[in-house]
């Protein structure tokens, strides 16, 4: 993997700010990001089967307005 010097400026002073070497700042901060993306996947399909619709209708705009969660 590749990063800009600017990048690697940055993930150099947070993950030292943390006390992380880069490498696992960089594993830690991928890994939470693909978790949370699965649990948001996991949350629309969930609330999509209970309203009787795909996850994409119920994500297409104005289609999570009435708080019913």
């Amino acid at each position: 993997m590749t990063f800009t010097p600017v990048e690697r400026e940055a993930i150099a002073a947070h993950s030292a700010a943390l006390g992380l070497s880069a490498d696992d700042y960089i594993r830690q901060t991928a890994a939470d990001r693909a978790l949370s993306w699965q649990r948001e996947r996991e949350t629309f399909h969930a609330m999509a089967l209970r309203r009787g619709c795909t996850t994409d209708e119920l994500v297409q705009r104005g289609t999570l307005t009435d708080n019913s969660l």
